[in-house]
């Protein structure tokens, strides 16, 4: 069995406390959506898309327990990003979130350990809370936030 101490030093602060959500690029976010609350038991959790203003991206997070998805499409046919990423590799994971204890701290971190930050970090909040993310590249088109 392999012990934290036995991966390297362990961090002074900062750390992993759990898997947070899955976010899933789709061509249909709504249908994504849908198949997993009504054949998978997930029940529907939030909505981001034209009524909630945002007018690049719609989103619908569904949950069971302790397990949140994520799904995304491109509301704007323009959206180069989301678009490629689609042809390229089709409906998939795009994002596997984590929620830690110190955000900032551990992407100074990986940043001096040679990490590349796709994303510095920033906040978002309404009014039931806020929430800090930075996005950090690993292997291929996957990302952690």
């Amino acid at each position: 069995m392999t012990s934290y101490t036995d991966k390297g030093e362990k961090h002074a602060r900062g750390k992993f406390l759990r898997f947070h959500h899955v976010t899933f690029w789709v061509g249909n976010a709504k249908q994504a959506a849908s198949f997993y609350c009504d054949k998978m038991g997930f029940e529907p959790l939030a909505y981001k898309g034209l009524e909630t203003g945002s007018r690049e991206v719609v989103s619908h997070a569904i949950r069971q327990d302790k397990i949140i998805f994520v799904f995304q499409s491109p509301l704007n046919p323009g959206n180069k990003e989301m678009g490629e990423h689609l042809i390229k590799h089709g409906d998939g994971v795009k994002d596997i979130a984590f929620q830690v204890e110190d955000c900032d701290f551990l992407v100074k971190t990986a940043r001096e350990r040679g990490a590349a930050i796709v994303k510095e970090p920033w906040v978002e909040q309404d009014s039931h809370g806020r929430v800090k993310y930075a996005v950090i590249q690993t292997y291929g088109d996957t990302t952690p936030t």
